[in-house]
């Protein structure tokens, strides 16, 4: 059995590198080999050669051409039909009709298949009359033939556009996937690494001297470190498990929102940052995609502010609910010429590149614009605005 396995699978590999045009040329061959030794057989030799032409013909080219291979079987068939000899005829007729309805869509086939009914419901009794002979069942075995093969043809183009949809689908899915949990990841990492730096710095820094404050800077360190860990683990943990739970772990949190905002505005001032916040308007709840976008804004601006801002500088943090639209508002003194987002979209040219157009992206991604740059001379300003769907939408 084995020894049989593998004859088999060496001739596989043996027919995968002939060439396709090959095989047909000589599919054709041995179908009009077959035409002419039936005819040759029953002495019908006038018409016979024809026949085994348009066969071969029609069979050899039934993928490189399909359309004028269909015709050309089904001259075949009409044929071979008169012929009484039908069997070469439906063979042809059969394979060129399952490649026009696998290579062509529904209006082709239509049209195809409708021509070629009408040359064979014509052709045959024509052709019979030529030979002097009939055919009991004349042209509608062929008709039949035909038709299973167009319909069967196209059934198997629109099973494989159904297939090719769905890889293109789940493709898509994963590349978004993807980048969402690339955003997830720089936005709540890159938020604490950058703590992290700020208060290790301290830490080096007042070691020796006020080694109280370089002891308070290292908690900060600890803590920040834990939140990291925190963030990846929820993030693996969806990756192991789309419901968001493994087996005997509790389910991971629930994202993010302006209900943490006051605990992150508390680790950018134990950063060192000196950050003013207001809200005006009445807060309410907002949908979940909008408080987690309106969350990641402020938290990559105030990452932003701590790296490439100026010192002593002061961050302002301003939230205005409005009855259809949250508007967030982070100034800054830039200590070098910040890049610029404009628009739903826009466009990033900031100093890493990736955290104003991932603000960018997200702030889209809910119905938002956002608007970030320079603010007359050394100020660096981030507006963004959130649509809520009015005050109802806080349910």
């Amino acid at each position: 059995m084995n020894r049989v396995e593998a004859r088999v699978g060496r001739w596989a590999r043996v027919g995968r590198r002939v060439p396709g045009w090959v095989a047909d040329a000589a599919l054709g061959l041995l179908m009009g080999a077959g035409v002419l030794g039936r005819g040759l057989d029953e002495a019908r030799s006038p018409v016979v050669p024809v026949a085994a032409l348009l066969a071969a013909a029609g069979v050899g080219l039934w993928r490189r051409l399909p359309s004028a291979a269909l015709a050309l079987a089904c001259g075949a068939g009409v044929l071979v039909t008169a012929l009484r000899m039908a069997e070469p005829g439906l063979v042809a007729v059969g394979l060129t009709g399952y490649r026009v309805g696998v290579v062509s869509g529904r209006r082709t086939v239509l049209r195809s298949g409708t021509a070629a009914v009408v040359g064979l419901s014509a052709g045959v009794p024509l052709a019979e009359a030529a030979v002097g002979a009939n055919s009991a069942e004349g042209p509608l075995l062929l008709i039949a033939v035909l038709a299973a093969a167009l319909a069967g043809g196209n059934g198997v183009r629109g099973r494989r556009a159904v297939e090719v949809a769905r890889r293109e689908r789940e493709r898509r899915q994963a590349a978004e996937q993807r980048l969402h949990i690339a955003r997830e990841l720089h936005d709540s990492v890159g938020h604490h690494i950058a703590v992290i730096n700020v208060q290790a710095g301290v830490a080096s820094l007042h070691l020796r001297s006020r080694p109280e404050q370089a002891e308070e800077a290292l908690e900060h360190v600890q803590h920040a470190a834990r939140t990291v860990l925190g963030e990846l683990t929820a993030v693996l943990g969806v990756l192991r498990d789309p419901d968001g739970r493994d087996a005997g772990e509790e389910p991971v949190r629930p994202p993010a929102g302006l209900a943490d905002l006051e605990r992150l505005v508390a680790d950018a001032r134990t950063a060192g940052m000196r950050v003013e916040s207001s809200v005006s308007g009445e807060p309410r709840e907002l949908p979940p995609a909008v408080g987690l976008s309106a969350y990641r804004v402020i938290q990559e601006s105030l990452t932003n502010a701590g790296k490439h801002g100026s010192r002593h500088g002061v961050v302002r943090l301003r939230l205005s609910y409005r009855p259809d639209e949250l508007c967030i508002d982070v100034q800054n003194r830039a200590a070098r010429p910040p890049g610029r987002v404009n628009g739903p979209g826009g466009s990033a040219d900031s100093p890493s590149g990736y955290g104003l157009a991932g603000m960018a992206e997200r702030v889209a991604a809910v119905g938002g614009t956002l608007h970030a740059g320079p603010r007359g001379g050394a100020e660096f300003g981030v507006l963004a605005r959130l649509p809520t769907g009015g005050e109802e939408s806080g349910g």
